[in-house]
């Protein structure tokens, strides 16, 4: 092998090195600058299903909440929120809680957080 080649290849080594020290800090600063939210859950009441109050959220059409949903992702799994409206039918200032019409799966997770500015799809890290 040639000098030449001999650095080529070292040069090459070199770039991919970095490249790929780059791709994993580019992933660690991308995670870090996701909407940070808390997993809550609700339940079914009379007359509706309850959730904690900070789990409500006012979209483009009115109140609304937000369920997570988990897909495969390059670097893990990935958790996207996705909106669904909803009807108040009930406050309860004192316990923090609110009582809904229009979520027909309690299997759902949900997510909350306070001064979160949410939207349908998009990508937010469990805290």
């Amino acid at each position: 092998m040639t000098r030449e080649k001999r650095l080529a290849a070292a040069l090459a080594a070199i770039l991919g090195i970095l490249l790929f020290i780059c791709t994993i800090a580019s992933q660690i600063i991308y995670q870090r600058l996701l909407p940070a939210v808390q997993v809550v859950e609700g339940a079914w009441s009379e007359g509706g299903f309850t959730l904690p109050a900070d789990a409500l959220f006012t979209g483009t059409q009115g109140d609304c909440a937000y369920y997570m949903e988990e897909k495969p992702g390059r670097f893990g799994t990935k958790y996207l929120v996705r909106e669904v409206y909803v009807t108040v039918l009930n406050r309860n200032e004192a316990e923090g809680t609110v009582t809904v019409r229009g979520i027909y799966d309690p299997e759902w997770v949900y997510a909350a957080g306070d001064g979160l500015v949410l939207s349908d799809g998009l990508e937010v890290k469990v805290r």
